[in-house]
């Protein structure tokens, strides 16, 4: 196995991992809101205009999951 192919299963696993974590429900969903509002140093969410956390962390998965099957040559464009 060379490098590049491992990359590529390391770009799955964060993406399945990122993934996996914003399809959780929502009770855990706003314990995972609570600590990126937390650490980002935001005062007012409500007020908040951007795209919610869940969003983002399915999006992320999703691309890192294409990027890293498209790296480690499991499918082909």
């Amino acid at each position: 196995m060379d490098k590049l192919q491992l990359y590529g299963y390391v770009a799955c696993a964060a993406g399945a991992a990122a993934l996996i974590t914003g399809l959780l429900p929502q009770d855990k969903m706003d314990n995972v809101r609570a600590f990126m509002h937390k650490h980002l140093g935001q005062k007012d969410a409500k007020n908040d205009e951007r795209v919610s956390p869940r969003l983002q962390l399915i999006v992320f998965g999703a691309f890192f999951i294409f990027i890293g099957l498209v790296i480690s040559g499991l499918i082909r464009l």
